[in-house]
């Protein structure tokens, strides 16, 4: 009987040698990009999606756009005046708290402010999210979209903690339903709900906060 690959012992060695080669490659990346370009800049990711961040990636193709362990990416640049790979990355390296990215780009601070204020995508919000407005359902007939909800859904609604009851067919809510309010945060039925409404309450946006020309390390964004 061939042996299950469920029962195979993993050596933590040959884990911990993968591991330290992945990071080892991050390094030697971001220190290759900082002798390339200009300018490195330290963003803030809100409402990360994995796909919708490809979407940046493909449109700054001419740039590097890193995100990983933030312990990994300041070893890197280096944390100190000291340490740093090129003059001025101590400032970004410090910086690395959080869900943050780097990037590396030679486009004008203007340029890399602009484009990312005006990128910004909606999509539905996870559990854990905190939501900044209210989602009511109103009473009577439940609606998805312009169309009554079809008599099949009524056991999800139910599941999900609608009151509801069949008038004609149809869903319907004898009183309103707060789906949200302002300031929750979500659980998983919440979240199923709003799917359900198709009702967007999380928006992926890419916020620049810090920028260093690495020419003479001046900081020409944010705050050092």
């Amino acid at each position: 009987m061939p042996r299950s690959k469920r029962n195979t012992v993993v050596a933590l060695t040959q884990t911990s040698k993968k591991d330290k080669a992945v990071k080892g490659q991050l390094i030697e990346n971001i220190r290759e990009q900082a002798d390339v370009f200009s300018y490195v800049w330290v963003f803030d990711v809100e409402h990360m999606r994995t796909v919708i961040l490809q979407e940046v990636r493909t449109a700054w193709k001419g740039s590097k756009i890193f995100m990983g362990r933030n312990a990994v990416m300041r070893k890197a640049l280096g944390a100190t005046v000291e340490d740093e790979c090129r003059l001025g990355a101590h400032k970004i390296a410090n910086a690395l708290e959080g869900n943050i990215g780097i990037l590396f780009t030679n486009e004008e601070p203007s340029v890399v402010t602009e484009w990312f204020e005006s990128f910004k995508k909606d999509d539905f919000a996870r559990s854990g999210n905190v939501v900044d407005e209210d989602f009511i359902l109103p009473t009577g007939p439940i609606m998805l979209g312009e169309d009554p909800a079809p008599h099949s859904l009524d056991p999800q609604f139910r599941k999900l903690g609608l009151v509801t009851s069949m008038v004609r067919g149809v869903p319907t809510l004898n009183a309103p339903h707060t789906v949200c309010k302002k300031g929750d945060t979500l659980n998983a039925n919440q979240v199923q709900l709003l799917k359900l409404f198709l009702k967007p309450l999380a928006t992926f946006q890419i916020k620049p906060k810090l920028c260093v020309r690495l020419a003479d390390g001046e900081t020409v964004h944010g705050d050092a």
